[in-house]
């Protein structure tokens, strides 16, 4: 399940806002890597290099222009909320014998048998958080929704991840569920609206009936 991309990086000295709009406007992103128990490295990262690592999930091997590696997951890139365009990246280096959390996207396959019934697929949950060693990170986890019937739901506890992926989220949370179409919702609700009124029309003929027997 090894999914590890490798991308080259330069090394940096200056740092701020100043420096990081001067470096973007030169076709690189300033990046920072973070590591447990020693100092940030900060690097800059080309742009060609960003748009391999954006939709990447699992390691990056960074190679420094100086020969320097470091293994690390993308935890953050700061995109404009207009263009999309990179902004900042943040690294988090990894070693391969330490457990990490990231979050992997979730994607439903196969056709629902509820769709046959009139239903709808909803996807409620489109991100999940689990927890592996660095080189078992899956690109993505696949759900197989082809035996959801009407009116049934697809949690995080019926998940089968691969040997050593534990999902850190409330095993109770809905991933997807097929609902029942409109109309049927909207006949059900007239229909109890309807018991309910001859239900009460009943009563008050029963009721009536009583106050004729007393008389």
């Amino acid at each position: 399940m090894s999914n590890v991309i490798s991308i080259s990086v330069d090394k940096r000295e200056l740092t701020g806002t100043g420096n990081a709009r001067r470096m973007r406007k030169a076709g690189v992103v300033p990046a920072i890597v973070y590591s447990r128990g020693s100092t940030t490295t900060h690097l800059s990262v080309k742009d060609d290099a960003v748009r391999k690592i954006q939709d990447h999930v699992g390691m990056v091997e960074l190679t420094c222009t100086d020969g320097e590696k470091k293994t690390v997951i993308v935890k953050d890139i700061q995109v404009h909320p207009l263009s999309l365009a990179a902004l900042h990246i943040d690294f988090l280096e990894v070693k391969a014998d330490e457990i990490i959390a990231v979050v992997v996207p979730v994607e439903c396959i196969g056709e629902a048998a509820g769709l046959r019934q009139g239903g709808q697929l909803e996807q409620v949950l489109h991100e999940l958080e689990i927890k592996c060693l660095p080189a078992q990170v899956p690109q993505v986890i696949t759900v197989d929704v082809s035996d959801l019937a009407l009116d049934e739901a697809f949690y995080i506890k019926d998940l089968v991840l691969a040997e050593g992926l534990t999902a850190t989220g409330d095993p109770d949370l809905i991933i997807c569920h097929v609902r029942a179409p409109r109309t049927t919702l909207e006949e059900t609700e007239s229909e109890s609206e309807e018991a309910a009124e001859h239900s009460e029309d009943a009563a008050k003929a029963a009721d009536a009936g009583k106050d004729k027997e007393k008389e």
